[in-house]
C-alpha cells in the first residue's frame, strides 16, 4: 500500500519497516549503554533517550545509504551494495553521538567495543528484518490486488511495471478486454460485455482484489455502469496515470493528455510554498558556499594548474518560464571542446574531458559555482535541470509538454537526477521529462528534502556522472 505524505508517495510497508528497525536497534543499544538492565527500558522518556537518538541518527544513515530505496527490498545484491554503504556511517556517528550527547569522557577500550558492538548489533537487525521483509514482499497475500481493464498498450505498460522494481507492492489479479479487443499482454484477458452490470465487480470479489485500472487505449464504450457498480461496492476505481504515477513516481508522458493536467491533483504553485522553497533555496545555498569555501578554493588552483582556460565556465541555459540565464560551473572541458559553437552532448569517458575535470565531474564538485546562481534567484537547489537553448528547442518539437517543465525553477539537483541515469539522447529526454513532471507536480519542502538526501547517496556512490 502506498501512502501520500505531502504529495508524495511513499510506501506504508516501508515506513513502517523504518519505525521497527529504529525501535529495535534503539531497544539493543538501550540494553547495552544501561549495562543490559531490563528494569532500565522505558524508565529514560523518548526526550531523554540516548539510544533512541542514537537509532534516528542510524536510521538517516540508512536514508542516505539507499537502504529505503525501492530496488534495495527488491534485490539482494542491492541491498548488499547499500548495505556495505551504509556500514561506512552507522559506527562512527553512533560513537561520535554518543560522546556528543553523554558528554562525559570514555576509555579508549570501551569506545572500541562500542564501535565494534553498534557495527555488529546494526548488521545482525538489518539482515534479519530484511530477509524478512524481502520473503514477505514475494508473498502475493501480502500485495494490492488490482484487475486492469484494458489490453493494448497502456496495459502492457502495467504489466511491465509489474515485473520491474515497482511491481512489490500489487499485483494484476486479470485483465479485463472487450468482445472486439485485440490482446497486447502476455496473460490471459477476461472477456467482458457492456450488458451485465455486476460482471467487473463480481470478478474483483471472486480475485479479492480491491482496485480497478481504467487501462483502456481507446476510452469510449467503457462499461461505465459496471464501474459505477465497483464504486458503491467499495472497490477503488483509478485512471491509468493515476496509477502510474503513484506506483513509479513519474508521469507516463506518451499518454499524457491536457484534461489529466488540468483536473489532476497538484500543480499548486501558490505564494507560501514558493516563498518556503525561497528561503529554503537561500539558507541552504549559503550554507554549502560557506561549508566548501576550501574546496572552491582549491578546484580553482587544481582546473589553472592543469589545463589552460578561465576557471569556469559560463553556458547559456533555458530556466523559469523560458528565460534565459548564464549557468556557471568549474571548467571541466578543454577550452576547444565546442570548436564549432554547437552543444554536443558528454559521452561516457570523453576525452574533450580534463584530468582535473574528470574527478570534479564525478565527484558533482562541478556543479558548486550553481549555488551562485541560486542565490541570484536564476535557480532553485532542486528542480529540473536546465537545458542548453538549442536542445530545448528540439524537445519542444518532438516531445510533448515538454515545455510544462519550465513552469517551476530549474535546479542544481533534481528528480530525475536521482532516478534516472545520465542520458545523452532525445529519448532519455522523454524518459527524463516522466520524472520532471512529477516533480513539477508534486514539489514541495518535503519532497526537496527526499532528494537532497538520494543527491547525497547519488554523489557518494558515484552513479551517474560524465
Amino acid at each position: 500500500m502506498l501512502v501520500r505524505i505531502f504529495r508524495h508517495f511513499l510506501p506504508l510497508s516501508l515506513v513502517l519497516l523504518a519505525v521497527i528497525e529504529i525501535a529495535i536497534i534503539s531497544t539493543i543499544w538501550n540494553l547495552y549503554l544501561s549495562g543490559n538492565s531490563l528494569s532500565s527500558i522505558g524508565s529514560i522518556g523518548v526526550k531523554d533517550s540516548l539510544s533512541l537518538r542514537l537509532a534516528l541518527i542510524v536510521g538517516a544513515c540508512m536514508v542516505i545509504g539507499g537502504l529505503y530505496n525501492n530496488m534495495a527490498i527488491v534485490s539482494y545484491r542491492m541491498l548488499g551494495l547499500n548495505i556495505m554503504l551504509s556500514l561506512i556511517f552507522v559506527p562512527p556517528l553512533a560513537v561520535i553521538g554518543y560522546l556528543y550527547w553523554r558528554n562525559s569522557p570514555e576509555s579508549d577500550t570501551f569506545l572500541w567495543e562500542l564501535y565494534f558492538k553498534a557495527a555488529v548489533s546494526w548488521l545482525v537487525c538489518i539482515l534479519l528484518t530484511r530477509v524478512t521483509f524481502l520473503t514477505l514482499t514475494d508473498l502475493k497475500l501480502f500485495k494490492r490486488r488490482i484487475i486492469v481493464l484494458g489490453v493494448g498498450r497502456k496495459a502492457a505498460r502495467i504489466a511491465e511495471i509489474e515485473r520491474s522494481e515497482h511491481g512489490a507492492y500489487f499485483v494484476s489479479m486479470a485483465y479485463l478486454r472487450g468482445d472486439c479487443a485485440s490482446s497486447e499482454v502476455d496473460q490471459t484477458a477476461v472477456a467482458i460485455s457492456n450488458k451485465d452490470s455486476n460482471g467487473i465487480s463480481q470478478l474483483a470479489r471472486e480475485f479479492k482484489a480491491s482496485e480497478v485500472v481504467i487501462a483502456a487505449d481507446d476510452r469510449r464504450g467503457l462499461p461505465v455502469q459496471q464501474l459505477l457498480q465497483c464504486r458503491m461496492d467499495g472497490i477503488r476505481v483509478i485512471d491509468y496515470l493515476d496509477f502510474v504515477e503513484r506506483e513509479t513516481k513519474t508521469v507516463d508522458v506518451l499518454s499524457l493528455y491536457p484534461g489529466w493536467l488540468v483536473f489532476s491533483d497538484g500543480f499548486r504553485g501558490c505564494g507560501p510554498v514558493k516563498v518556503g522553497k525561497r528561503c529554503f533555496d537561500i539558507a541552504l545555498s549559503t550554507g554549502l558556499l560557506l561549508f566548501t569555501l576550501p574546496l572552491v578554493l582549491l578546484t580553482c588552483l587544481l582546473i589553472k594548474l592543469d589545463s589552460p582556460g578561465p576557471v569556469l565556465h559560463r553556458q547559456e541555459r533555458v530556466g523559469l518560464g523560458g528565460k534565459r540565464f548564464v549557468l556557471l560551473k568549474f571548467r571541466s572541458m578543454r577550452m576547444d571542446a565546442e570548436k564549432d559553437g554547437k552543444p554536443v552532448w558528454a559521452g561516457a569517458k570523453d576525452p574533450r574531458v580534463t584530468r582535473i575535470g574528470s574527478v570534479i565531474r564525478k565527484l558533482r564538485v562541478d556543479e558548486l559555482p550553481q549555488l551562485l546562481n541560486v542565490l541570484n534567484g536564476e535557480m532553485s537547489f532542486v528542480g529540473p535541470r536546465p537545458e542548453r537553448p538549442l536542445f530545448v528547442d528540439e524537445f519542444i518539437e518532438k516531445i510533448p509538454f515538454y515545455s510544462e517543465r519550465h513552469c517551476v525553477k530549474p535546479g542544481i539537483t533534481g528528480w530525475a537526477q536521482t532516478n534516472y541515469p545520465y542520458g545523452a539522447s532525445l529519448e532519455d529526454a522523454r524518459n527524463k521529462l516522466s520524472y520532471d513532471l512529477y516533480y513539477v507536480k508534486n514539489y514541495g519542502l518535503f519532497l526537496d528534502l527526499i532528494i537532497i538526501v538520494q543527491t547525497i547517496r547519488v554523489v557518494l556512490s558515484g552513479s551517474g556522472a560524465r
